[in-house]
């Protein structure tokens, strides 16, 4: 009955196809009226109706909504910025998160439009020292790192997708999904090391962790095609970051989360692009399982071009385990031996959608937003490599974990393999180290029920856990393959994400840069 509850709003022809598809890798007082005038949303804000549980109680704490009031005073009377209050379609649209449960009821939103309304709303939380969260895309699983109860300031005011006159560098607006990057960028000549799935956000890609990429064995991460950042530090005042100038706050936003103030524009590197590259989802069913394994085993184990990648998602949905293959190719041409591995001779696919297309057609096929909208979490484990027996043993969690779920409010449960060659000649010195050529291992746990959020999260840590003591009893290093930050859940220690010596030296950074703590009303991981 719960599994149905969870489809119904969804095509029967769509829920036949997903059984086996498996997708991988949401009354204002006339003294506020005045700063609430209605901006034009995207259609798809327009068309969607505010999250359900907006119409939950909310109890406001009198300070944050006066910060709320201070934040409206204080804009100029041609600003385009906007303070939002609860029951307002913006409202609903901007705090909506692709995870139910890591959304908050806030006193309010904030859209600034400019950095200088950025910097008021700056000063002021944290001179009335009340709670405020960050957000661009909305993509983090863990409650509070991009929602708030307090002041909930949106960066999607900031949206700007510039390309510079020689083409060698981009500029890019927080508030952007990688998308939208991608569609401006088509058909130039140039692209950008950015996020390989649709829907996710520029901001917390890139401060939250530093950038997986369909580009990275070739160009490193996201973040080590950084050339600056200009941003607004926890005093309001205006900076910009690179190696050159304020190089220790260039390094520490690089990875090291919302800790250090608010970027409002990053410059990118932009790397060559074809017009069209090939790839896109293959999906199998349970009786390929063994062959895909063993493909992706062979995959991993022989393949030396790096502008062949894949990602396996393990998937259980819909009381079925299965898979889905993103399978990607850099160039315009369809590849010969490179992904060879996964020929149809030698694992059957219930889809086929590998094809020449665009690069934005190409991020746009895997479907992750379907996925979305549930309660869940993310969690990570690093690897050195991935065995035929640990690929065997996660597709082993994969199972058990979908079973079990059927008795939680469980709708997906899937573990993403990511088999990068190596980049750590690449990487570039960031607050997240990153030139140990770390595997990461993706997983994702969604159900529906608030009731079984700690059997999730129990869980989610447990098979975790399980699968690095199965790697290091098969003779893995893991002690410098830190957890990536983007994937790590609510709770996990600092220290394995970061290292001793790069959470010591982001600490310090923060003590110099914030000495008040106003970012400290913010969450994150802790330094």
């Amino acid at each position: 009955m719960r599994l149905l509850s969870f489809v119904s709003p969804i095509s029967l022809g769509w829920v036949a196809a997903t059984a086996v598809l498996l997708l991988s890798p949401a009354s204002t007082s006339s003294q506020t009226q005045q700063y609430e005038q209605r901006s034009p949303l995207p259609a798809d804000a327009r068309s969607s109706p505010p999250p359900t549980n907006l119409l939950h109680v909310r109890t406001f704490n009198s300070t944050e909504s006066d910060a709320c009031d201070a934040i409206g005073a204080a804009l100029d009377s041609g600003s385009s910025s906007k303070v939002y209050r609860p029951l307002s379609l913006e409202y609903g649209h901007y705090i909506k998160h692709y995870m139910t449960s890591s959304m908050q009821l806030p006193a309010c939103v904030f859209l600034p439009t400019s950095a200088s309304d950025l910097s008021k709303a700056i000063k002021i939380v944290g001179q009335r020292r009340v709670r405020f969260a960050l957000s661009s895309g909305s993509h983090a699983s863990n409650q509070g790192f991009s929602s708030t109860r307090g002041v909930h300031i949106t960066l999607k005011g900031f949206q700007q997708v510039e390309l510079s006159s020689d083409k060698s560098y981009i500029d890019v607006g927080p508030g952007n999904i990688w998308d939208n990057v991608y569609q401006v960028l088509d058909g130039s000549g140039v692209n950008v090391v950015g996020g390989r799935v649709t829907g996710v956000g520029v901001g917390g890609f890139i401060t939250g962790g530093g950038g997986y990429s369909w580009k990275t064995q070739q160009h490193g991460l996201t973040v080590d095609t950084l050339i600056k950042a200009d941003m607004v530090l926890p005093d309001g005042s205006l900076v910009t970051v690179s190696e050159t100038e304020n190089p220790d706050l260039f390094w520490a936003i690089k990875g090291g989360g919302n800790r250090f103030g608010v970027v409002y524009n990053f410059r990118l590197k932009t790397v060559s692009q074809t017009r069209q590259v090939y790839g896109g989802v293959r999906t199998y069913t349970s009786d390929q399982l063994d062959q895909v394994v063993n493909a992706t085993y062979q995959f991993s184990k022989v393949n030396r071009d790096p502008k062949a990648q894949v990602i396996p998602t393990f998937n259980f949905v819909l009381g079925q385990p299965g898979v889905s293959l993103l399978g990607f190719y850099d160039a315009d041409e369809v590849p010969t031996t490179a992904l060879s591995a996964f020929d149809q001779g030698n694992v059957r696919s219930f889809s086929d959608g590998w094809k020449l297309q665009s690069f934005p057609d190409f991020v746009q096929s895997s479907p992750a937003n379907l996925t979305g909208n549930q309660r869940g979490a993310f969690h990570t484990v690093s690897l050195q490599r991935y065995s035929l027996g640990l690929l065997n043993l996660i597709v082993d969690e994969m199972k058990k974990y979908g079973k079990l779920g059927l008795l939680h409010s469980g709708t997906f449960v899937s573990y993403d393999v990511e088999p990068f060659l190596p980049y750590s000649s690449k990487a570039k010195s960031s607050a997240w180290p990153h030139s140990t050529n770390a595997l990461p291992l993706n997983i994702y746990f969604a159900w529906l029920n608030p009731l079984d959020d700690a059997f999730w999260h129990e869980a989610i840590q447990k098979t975790a856990k399980f699968i690095t003591a199965a790697a290091i009893s098969e003779g893995q290093k893991l002690d410098d393959l830190y957890l990536y930050p983007n994937y790590a859940v609510t709770g996990t220690d600092p220290v394995s994400i970061y290292g001793s010596q790069s959470l010591e030296r982001l600490g310090q950074i923060k003590r110099k840069v914030d000495p008040e703590d106003v970012m400290g009303l913010t969450t994150y991981f802790d330094f």
